[in-house]
C-alpha cells in the first residue's frame, strides 16, 4: 500500500469527534441565562454568558465560541447584525434562540436570520443539552466534510504533480531510448559499412585497383562530388593519387587538384581530425587558395591514418546545396582508418616483395650449371 492509498483510506476512515464546546450565552433575564448555563455546564460544556448589548466580536477575541444562545425576549438585541457578525468571524458556529413566550414569528424570523434551533424556557430546559449535542455533532460532520473535501484536493494535488513528473520521467526515458536506438542503429549501420568496405579492400592488392575501389565506393555512400586523394611520395612530398572531376571543366580540375596538394597535405596530414568546413571561401581562405574556386561549395578533408602514420590525405568539395550530411560524416570517418590500414598493408607487401627479388634475372643454364656443380 502506497502514501496515496493510505491517504485515501484515512479519509474514508476518519471519524468525527464531538466534546465539551465553548458556548455562548446572550440574554438579560438572569434565571433563564442560568438554567441554561447549569443545563450546559452539567455536561462539560464551557460557558460563557454576556448581555446581549455585547458586541460578538469583542467576545470572539477571547476564544472561538461553537454554539451561541440568542435571547428573542430582548428589544436590545438585533439577530440580524449579531447574523451579519457570526457569518463574517465565524461562519461554523451555531445560533440558537431561546424565549420564554415564543411564538411563531419570533421562530419564523429567527430561523430565516440564520438560526438553527429555537427553544421554549423553561418548558425544553431538560432538552437544551440534548439539543445542543444534536447540533454540535452536526457541525462537527459537517466540519469533517469539509477538511476531508479539502484534504482530498490537496492529496489530488499532490498526485497530479507525481503524475506530471511521472510524465516527464516517462517523456524524457522515452526520448533517452529513442536516441541510444537511434545511436544503436547507426552504429550498427556503420559497423555494417565499415565490413563491406574492409571486405571490397582486402580483395585489392595494387593501389590504383584499391583507390579506384574507394573512390566507388565513396560515391555510392556519400554521394556525387568533386575527390582528389593524395598519397605520400616521400618525406613532405605528396602526389595526386586518384581523383573523381564531377562539376568542373577538366583543364580547370587538374589546375585546381595540383594546387591543392602542397597547401593542403601539409595540414591535413598532421591532423587526426576530420574538418567540415560549410562555407567553401573559408577553406580556402585558411588554406592560402583562390576562394573563387571553392565559392558556393561545402569542403570536407581529413587524413587517412595507419597507426601515427598519415598515408593519404583526401579532399571532398560539392555545392553547398547538397550538405554533406551527419550520416555522410559518420561513414568517412568510418571507412577513412580503414582505407590508410589496407594501403598501409599493400604498400609494405610491395616493398617486401621488391628487398626479396633478384636484382638480375638468372639464365636458366647458369642456374643449371651451378646445381650440377
Amino acid at each position: 500500500m502506497d502514501q496515496f492509498d493510505k491517504a485515501f483510506k484515512n479519509i474514508n476512515n476518519h471519524k468525527p469527534k464531538s466534546g465539551p464546546a465553548n458556548i455562548l450565552v446572550l440574554g438579560t433575564e438572569t434565571k433563564m441565562v442560568d438554567a441554561i448555563r447549569a443545563s450546559l455546564e452539567i455536561h462539560g460544556h464551557s460557558v460563557t454568558t454576556a448581555p446581549p448589548t455585547s458586541s460578538f466580536e469583542e467576545m470572539s477575541d477571547a476564544g472561538e465560541f461553537s454554539v451561541v444562545f440568542v435571547s428573542a425576549d430582548s428589544d436590545e438585541t438585533s439577530t440580524e447584525t449579531l447574523f451579519e457578525s457570526i457569518s463574517l468571524l465565524s461562519p461554523t458556529t451555531v445560533a440558537i434562540g431561546y424565549s420564554s413566550n415564543p411564538n411563531t414569528n419570533k421562530v419564523i424570523q429567527f430561523i430565516r436570520n440564520g438560526g438553527s434551533d429555537f427553544i421554549n424556557i423553561p418548558k425544553d430546559l431538560n432538552r437544551v443539552a440534548e439539543r445542543t449535542h444534536a447540533l454540535l455533532q452536526k457541525q462537527q460532520e459537517e466540519k469533517e466534510i469539509q477538511d476531508r473535501a479539502n484534504h482530498a484536493v490537496r492529496l489530488c494535488g499532490k498526485m497530479n504533480e507525481a503524475r506530471h513528473l511521472a510524465e516527464e520521467t516517462s517523456d524524457a526515458l522515452n526520448n533517452e531510448l529513442a536516441n541510444i536506438n537511434c545511436e544503436t542503429q547507426q552504429k550498427m549501420q556503420q559497423c555494417a559499412i565499415g565490413a563491406e568496405f574492409q571486405t571490397l579492400l582486402n580483395q585489392e592488392l595494387e593501389v590504383e585497383s584499391m583507390l579506384r575501389t574507394a573512390l566507388g565506393y565513396m560515391l555510392t555512400r556519400v554521394g556525387a562530388m568533386n575527390a582528389a586523394v593524395y598519397l605520400r611520395e616521400g618525406i613532405g612530398d605528396w602526389g595526386i593519387g586518384a581523383y573523381i572531376n564531377y562539376d568542373r571543366q577538366p583543364e580547370q580540375f587538374q589546375s585546381l587538384i595540383d594546387t591543392i596538394g602542397p597547401a593542403v597535405c601539409p595540414v591535413i596530414s598532421t591532423d587526426e581530425h576530420i574538418k567540415h568546413v560549410k562555407n567553401g571561401e573559408r577553406f580556402a581562405d585558411a588554406m592560402g587558395l583562390d576562394p573563387t574556386d571553392f565559392s558556393g561549395n561545402e569542403v570536407v578533408s581529413y587524413g587517412c591514418f595507419s597507426e601515427d602514420q598519415c598515408m593519404a590525405v583526401v579532399v571532398l568539395f560539392r555545392d553547398e546545396s547538397r550538405t554533406f550530411k551527419t550520416e555522410s560524416i559518420n561513414t568517412i570517418e568510418t571507412t577513412r582508418s580503414i582505407f590508410g590500414q589496407q594501403l598501409d598493408t599493400i604498400v609494405k607487401i610491395h616493398r617486401r616483395a621488391e628487398s626479396h627479388w633478384p636484382s638480375e634475372s638468372v639464365d636458366d643454364d647458369d642456374w643449371l650449371n651451378d646445381k650440377a656443380a
